[in-house]
């Protein structure tokens, strides 16, 4: 089963002094997190940011990844590497997740470190990605420049879906 569920925005949030995130109500709300099998999975992404996916979310883009035929050395070391910086993580009733020391400082997020620790949290439809924010910013920057073009190259392939307009898009 995958989830129904889509996030969606930019929010910020802290490090409370155990490492924990509370996450926003908007996201509480859509996650449900007091559903009796309600189960996350964190991970390291290539962009620096540490996603959150529901555990069955994670097992089906977990398969995709392993699904090639043949693995090259590159591909054994990359999956490699997705096991060692992915860990199960609960969320309690109250909404508050615990990510592993060692994701959030490969994500730039140290929390040892004396002051608040301030996180960007981004909603990416079936998923939520947890940033340092100079590196939400630095990313949120290249991707406006490079917007226009991103939308045109998705559309390009194919037909609009969802609109019923299943016209090829001008």
């Amino acid at each position: 089963m995958v989830s129904s569920s889509t996030y969606l925005g930019e929010f910020r949030a802290t490090l409370d002094p155990e490492g924990r995130i509370q996450l926003p109500q908007a996201l509480r709300d859509e996650m449900n997190v007091r559903r009796s099998d309600f189960r996350l999975m964190a991970s390291l992404e290539p962009d620096g940011s540490v996603c959150l996916r529901e555990r069955e979310d994670w097992e089906c883009y977990v398969q995709r990844l392993r699904s090639r035929p043949t693995a090259s050395l590159r591909d054994r070391r990359t999956l490699l590497f997705l096991a060692a910086n992915s860990a199960p993580v609960r969320c309690d009733k109250q909404g508050r997740v615990r990510i592993p020391d060692p994701l959030l400082l490969h994500a730039g997020i140290d929390r040892t470190k004396s002051g608040r620790k301030e996180l960007v949290i981004v909603g990416n439809f079936d998923e939520l990605r947890v940033f340092e924010p100079g590196r939400w910013g630095v990313f949120g920057q290249e991707a406006l420049a490079d917007f226009a073009a991103g939308v045109d190259a998705l559309l390009e392939g194919g037909p609009i879906v969802g609109d019923g307009d299943d016209r090829e898009p001008a």
